[in-house]
């Protein structure tokens, strides 16, 4: 246990006390094991990483454990058939035509098949491991409950862990009947972690003290709007290219830090605004880094991303969702009373936009505008959406798919918790310049129904 401790620490620098409790949960595998660990905390904190790792060192057999991705198998079936996959040791192939082990269409079979392939393995301990595992409250409150119980159910040394961004209070079972759990939390990192972390990311030929210098000034220039390491190390890889490229042009040298940090600049501004925010592909911001030298003006730098950011090479998104995004824009600058009058439709609509355009004019200090973007509901933005857009809606188009591409492109924020989309509140992450080039792009005339913008 030991060794694997020392393993788990050398990879997962921050993360000691986490595999530590683990290790000290598991034990040897003849040891007895609580039924139901429940492992959460933020996104980008390690969690599966340590997981697979630890399973993958404490079991090299990989038939006492089974991990399931809680996205991919979206269906109870291919959740038990996966198991039961794991645990015999069965893996589909062309030799038995992709079969699965046996086939399980519900929880009494599952639990059957489970009792009747451990009956005589109850001296070790079996784990079923579902990762992403907020996506089980989808499923109905049995499936979780039957899951948690299923060391009582048959009779063999099971232990389940669920690993999630939520906490456990937002997976209790109403009925109960549901165990309480072992709880291990994955906190954020700490400065000096992510710089621990970030630092394994250095090029084989670039100083480590050096790389390390840079990436502290990055933590420190983006920290406080990301904190996400993944997103972090991201910026890293892109932008360190352009902080030692003067070095390599003679331009400075790598004592000169400050000057170095002065001429890349520009770069972290457009990386904050555009890159970040995915309004600019990561090949697309390589392919123009490699045209770039030290000599071209700065503001000629963050102009041209602009550019390309807002281009339709840069921005390229389908139909509907450019439609989409300028709903989100519109219900994040304007105040929710006057929807009626903006977006209503029939022989008053013209009469109710003037109405409102005409309290335009109050302007002063409460702009939204200079206030930011508010969070609204999805049913709101919908409607704004089916208000707005002239013909009908394809019945192929799948909106809710296409929202849930504009969260993970970050140009939509979730501003509250949960999973399912029409529960939760988001803000619009776009500026007016970029909604405008969308907008025009589509023909759709967004300054008409702009409230209070200058």
């Amino acid at each position: 246990m030991s060794s694997l401790l020392a393993i788990l620490s050398e990879q997962y620098p921050g993360r000691e006390d986490q595999a530590s409790q683990l290790l000290s949960l598991l034990g040897e595998p003849t040891d007895p094991t609580p039924p139901f660990i429940f492992v959460y905390g933020p996104s980008a904190t390690g969690k599966t990483s340590v997981i697979r790792s630890l399973f993958t060192h404490y079991d090299q057999s990989g038939q006492r454990y089974a991990y399931i991705n809680g996205v991919e198998c979206f269906t109870p079936r291919l959740l038990f058939e996966r198991v039961l996959n794991a645990w015999a040791g069965h893996v589909p192939s062309l030799d038995n035509k992709f079969a699965n082990y046996t086939r399980c269409e519900n929880t009494v079979e599952f639990v059957n098949n489970v009792h009747d392939l451990l009956h005589d393995k109850q001296d070790q301990t079996h784990y079923i491991i579902i990762d992403q595992a907020e996506r089980l409250r989808d499923r109905g409150p049995m499936l979780l409950t039957m899951l948690l119980r299923l060391s009582e159910l048959t009779n063999a040394s099971i232990c389940t862990v669920l690993v999630s961004n939520v906490v456990w209070d937002k997976f209790r079972p109403r009925h109960g009947g549901a165990l309480e759990p072992t709880l291990v939390f994955f906190s954020n990192y700490t400065k000096q972690q992510i710089l621990s972390i970030i630092e394994k990311d250095c090029p084989k030929d670039e100083p480590p003290k050096f790389f390390l210098t840079f990436v502290d000034a990055i933590y420190e220039v983006f920290h406080r709007n990301c904190v996400d390491l993944d997103e972090l190390r991201h910026l890293v890889t892109m932008l360190y290219p352009k902080f030692v490229q003067p070095v390599y042009e003679k331009q400075a040298n790598r004592s000169e830090f400050t000057r170095l940090f002065k001429l890349c600049q520009p770069y972290f501004s457009a990386a904050s605004e555009r890159l970040y925010l995915r309004e600019i592909s990561t090949s697309e911001w390589q392919k123009y880094s490699t045209e770039v030298t030290t000599e071209t003006a700065p503001e000629d730098v963050t102009q041209s991303i602009y550019q390309m950011a807002e281009s339709g090479d840069g921005l390229d998104l389908p139909y509907y969702t450019k439609f989409l995004l300028i709903a989100a824009f519109l219900a994040s600058y304007n105040p929710s009373r006057l929807d009626a009058q903006y977006f209503s439709r029939g022989k008053t609509q013209a009469k109710r936009r003037a109405k409102a355009v005409a309290q335009d004019a109050t302007g002063g200090k409460d702009r939204q505008q200079l206030l930011g973007p508010k969070s609204f509901n999805i049913e709101r933005m919908l409607a704004i959406f089916y208000s707005i857009i002239v013909e009908p809606v394809d019945s192929s188009v799948d909106v809710q798919i296409q929202i849930a591409s504009l969260v993970t492109l970050r140009l939509l924020t979730k501003t509250s918790a949960g999973d399912r989309l029409d529960g939760i509140k988001c803000k619009c992450n776009v500026s007016l310049e970029t909604i405008r080039t969308i907008a025009h792009s589509v023909r759709f005339e967004i300054d008409r129904y702009l409230y209070n913008f200058a």
